[in-house]
């Protein structure tokens, strides 16, 4: 017999039946694109071919001999738009760059043009023969290319801090056993199942916008920021999302620019951004490079954390992941030295991405552990229970709970690690080799305001509302 929830522990909750589960597998769901809206428009979009340079023309003609498109929008004759600001720097766009704002180009896949009309296979047609010209320059693409520019994440932005404690140098030379490496984490794109779109109506000065959103109340402020209207104008609606790991979190240019059509031709329109756009019209997991320095003495107890990483962004963004705060956190090392570097380059701007902070800081800390544990020839996981702390290393501040080692002993225990040999292509079954390794994972406990309406009826029934996907 199989169970789909495990049964409850001291620290769980009785697992309840999703409501929703039944619609979605039904297939009754609406998604943001599934609401039928009165005499819709379809947008699609004309993206850059270069990385880097300036539009020098269009040749629209083509494009605008096809039946049935309404409006064929670019740079030069785009209506104005408002400020853009980053999310969590004031606003809750995915880049500060306004789209359809110049001849610029700043990345593969930039949005150049915009087509509408009567029908999606109209507009896709048209787009397809718009003939755009460039004067395009050499691209940056990425680490180590000529024309990146790096600069220190403490400098672009105020909040960010680069934890630190001791004399994480001094410990590092002094410690019996070290180890110094680099890794680093590739660019990792949001596919989700539900593709990114868009539908604006509007009623007078009344926005209404279908579109898939981790964080409705966002959207609602960010995009009158971006129009120049009123949070209390638009209504943004997304009862489901189908996949989004972040990426629907910001608001992407598409937005803004579907809200802008939808005014301009008078009917509300659709934009369903097709698989291969999302690639540079969304976010995606920024590259980073780590270098890591550990010190210890020989019996496992760590001296020294020395954390360098740089980050892959834009040109127009200092987005950061900056996720050192959660790395220091970790383990109880006493000199703690961490800088984190932006590199700028000819890339669309990157977001959040599932455990946008701990996946690319937290594998290269752990990674350096397991070596760590080599060069002592110590047992990985008794490695980091000599490590083990219950406050932070950088600021003493205490946590309310802590229960790692707990978490590995419940593991070792449910497959036998005691039986584990550590010598490399040792276990066997059969044919294959077997490993066995071990990792820590966090996620931080994240704090913020917030409201939810509740409804008793006289039924017995409790409705809750909630922002929040």
């Amino acid at each position: 017999m199989s169970t789909a929830t495990p049964e409850p522990k001291e620290n769980m909750g009785r697992p309840e039946p999703r409501l929703d589960a039944r619609a979605k597998v039904m297939g009754s769901a609406k998604y943001a694109a599934d609401f039928p809206v009165a005499n819709p428009a379809y947008a699609y979009f004309v993206t850059s071919s270069i990385a880097r340079g300036r539009i020098t023309g269009f040749d629209l003609s083509q494009a605008e001999g096809v039946p049935g498109v309404l409006h064929i929008m670019t740079h030069e004759n785009r209506p104005a738009l408002g400020e853009f600001k980053l999310f969590g720097q004031g606003g809750g766009a995915s880049t500060v760059k306004p789209p359809l704002g110049s001849d610029r180009i700043d990345h593969d896949g930039e949005i150049v043009a915009m087509v509408i009309a009567e029908r999606f296979e109209t507009a896709r047609e048209a787009a397809h023969l718009i003939k755009v010209s460039y004067a395009p320059e050499t691209p940056t693409s990425g680490f180590d290319r000529q024309g990146a520019e790096i600069v220190e994440a403490s400098a672009v932005d105020k909040k960010h801090e680069d934890p630190s404690s001791g004399d994480a140098d001094a410990a590092f030379a002094a410690a019996p056993v070290k180890i110094e490496a680099t890794y680093e984490t590739p660019a990792q794109h949001h596919n989700p199942i539900e593709l990114y779109s868009t539908t604006c109506v509007w009623a007078g000065d009344q926005l209404t916008i279908y579109e898939p959103s981790q964080f409705v109340i966002g959207l609602q402020h960010g995009l009158a920021q971006q129009i120049n209207s009123e949070p209390g104008n638009i209504h943004a609606i997304s009862p489901y999302i189908g996949g989004a790991f972040g990426g629907k979190a910001s608001i992407t240019p598409r937005t803004s620019l579907i809200a802008i059509a939808a005014k301009l031709v008078g009917r509300p329109v659709k934009l369903v951004v097709p698989r291969d756009q999302g690639y540079t019209v969304a976010t995606y997991r920024a590259e980073t490079r780590h270098t890591i320095k550990l010190g210890a003495e020989r019996n496992g107890r760590m001296t020294a954390y020395h954390h360098e990483a740089w980050e892959l962004t834009s040109r127009s963004d200092n987005y950061a992941v900056a996720g050192t705060k959660i790395a220091v956190a970790m383990y109880a090392t006493p000199n703690v030295k961490t800088k984190i570097h932006l590199v700028k380059a000819d890339r669309n701007t990157p977001g959040f991405m599932r455990s946008p902070a701990e996946m690319p800081y937290i594998y290269p800390l752990e990674a350096a552990i397991d070596e760590l544990a080599v060069a002592l020839d110590m047992d990985p996981v008794e490695l980091r229970r000599v490590n083990d702390t219950d406050k932070n290393p950088t600021n003493g501040a205490p946590y309310t709970s802590r229960s790692l080692m707990k978490c590995y002993d419940e593991a070792s225990a449910a497959f036998g690690w005691s039986k584990r040999t550590k010598a490399p292509e040792s276990m066997r079954d059969g044919d294959w080799l077997i490993g066995w390794g071990c990792a820590t994972a966090t996620y931080p406990t994240q704090l913020a305001p917030a409201v939810a309406r509740v409804q008793f009826s006289p039924d017995g029934k409790v409705r809750v509302q909630i922002a929040s996907q």
